[in-house]
């Protein structure tokens, strides 16, 4: 690799788009802090400049900044929270709200160090916001170092420009300077390497959950994974059919556990192609479950119906029997998971029932 290329990467690094995504929640949730932080500051300092001029309370330039800072953070703060409850989201809606905040807080800081500088005090806060942001925010090194060096070049611009920026070090200014670009870089770095790797033990978690929760022989979902139901939006309409194999022991006896094995694999295979692999259970044995929200009633027996003619075209080698299976159905609003667990045993004393009235005959 050249060292243009080692360049390049190092200032905009490649991730991919689930990076971006933990990146952007990292930064929201920082700047939903922060937000949160400075307004309590400018607020308390606000009423601290009422009390101390409660007989001559005015309205100048520097409390009209300070009121707008106030309310601009606690927007910037309520945003924020939205974004990490994921009320909204996207990439740019994250680049967005970043981007407004830390170009207003860059003209507070650099409005009050300059009043301060004329007032021949301490430029603290510009100086104190910028350690904040590239301790606690973290974007691609090139934009932080293009958002800095734009920021310090004009913020020493206007004290050059009201008396040619005297009491200033230059050489400290520029230290100072790449400190703190160097800082954005480790900062960000230390970060990624947080992200990646978090994100790498969740997924590996995830993997290691799914499988617990997955069938190993036909592939789907077993039934330890009705206790990992996720939230289901209280009221929502439930589907749910059990169903096992006519006769299933009729193939383990005639041809074998092997092709009662292929029968079972092919029973779920067809399963498969009607519905969707969250909504597919094997129960235990030869018996089967599917769940669904997504679907009326009268759909979800048409589906059903189309499940039962799939798989009585399924023919496995050296197997004359059809595969047939006889099913259950309910259906009923669900506020709770124990709500669920009681449509699966009303649909499954209808399996019984449908079974025992098939035997008869």
């Amino acid at each position: 690799m050249s060292l243009l290329k080692r360049f390049k990467n190092v200032l905009i690094p490649e991730t991919d788009e689930k990076i971006h995504e933990l990146f952007d929640m990292s930064n929201m949730s920082a700047l939903k802090t922060m937000g949160i932080i400075t307004a309590i500051i400018e607020g308390v300092s606000l009423i601290i400049t009422f009390i101390i001029h409660i007989e001559n309370i005015h309205y100048d330039q520097t409390t009209i900044v300070m009121t707008s800072v106030v309310f601009g953070c606690l927007l910037t703060a309520f945003f924020a929270d939205l974004f990490v409850k994921k009320k909204i989201h996207g990439h740019y809606t994250a680049v967005l709200i970043s981007g407004v905040s830390i170009i207003v807080m860059a003209i507070f800081a650099m409005y009050v160090s300059y009043m301060n500088f004329i007032d021949n005090r301490q430029v603290i806060i510009f100086y104190g916001v910028n350690i904040c942001f590239v301790s606690f925010f973290h974007i691609a090194p090139l934009f932080q170092i293009l958002f800095l060096l734009t920021e310090h070049l004009i913020f020493y611009m206007l004290l050059y420009n009201y008396n040619g920026a005297k009491g200033v070090i230059a050489v400290n200014g520029v230290i100072y300077l790449l400190i703190l670009l160097s800082a954005s870089i480790i900062s960000y770095y230390r970060e990624k390497e947080f992200i990646i790797s978090t994100y790498k033990a969740q997924t590996m978690a995830q993997d290691i959950l799914l499988r617990s929760y997955q069938d190993q022989l036909t592939g789907l979902l077993n039934r330890y994974a009705l206790d990992a139901i996720p939230n289901i939006e209280k009221g929502a309409i439930c589907q749910i059919a059990m169903a096992d194999i006519d006769h299933f022991k009729k193939f383990n006896d005639k041809y074998g556990h092997r092709i009662g094995d292929e029968v079972l694999k092919a029973t779920a295979s067809s399963l498969l192609d009607v519905f969707r692999k969250k909504d597919s259970y094997r129960y235990g044995g030869d018996e089967f479950l599917v769940m669904t929200t997504i679907h009326t009633e009268d759909v979800f027996r048409d589906r059903l119906a189309t499940w039962e003619n799939k798989l009585s075209e399924v023919r496995i080698e050296g197997v004359d029997d059809p595969i047939k299976v006889s099913y259950g159905v309910a259906s009923g609003r669900i506020n709770s998971q124990e709500d669920v667990f009681a449509l699966i045993k009303d649909a499954d004393n209808k399996l019984q029932n449908i079974k025992s009235i098939r035997h008869r005959k």
